[in-house]
């Protein structure tokens, strides 16, 4: 188990140095987490909306840094979609 604040890019990035430096392989990744905030306007730690910065943001950086790890996994198994 590995810690993920996805309101944080700092958070983000911290976990997918962690998860790539176990080398183990990364056959699927759902991104299935989400904030709503009921008219509070309130900002993370890197100034952003709260709710933007976990629904969008935190999504698209965590997706970017393991996208390579994902390729490597479906070459390694493969998978015809990654070539």
């Amino acid at each position: 188990v590995l810690h993920l604040d996805l309101s944080s890019l700092a958070s983000v990035r911290e976990f997918a140095r962690r998860f790539l430096f176990l080398g183990v392989p990364l056959h699927l990744l759902i991104n299935n987490a989400g904030k709503f905030s009921h008219g509070q306007l309130a900002l993370s730690e890197d100034g952003v909306e709260m709710t933007f910065a976990t629904n969008y943001l935190g999504h698209f950086l965590l997706t970017k840094l393991l996208l390579g790890r994902m390729v490597e996994t479906a070459a390694a198994t493969g998978c015809r979609a990654a070539s």
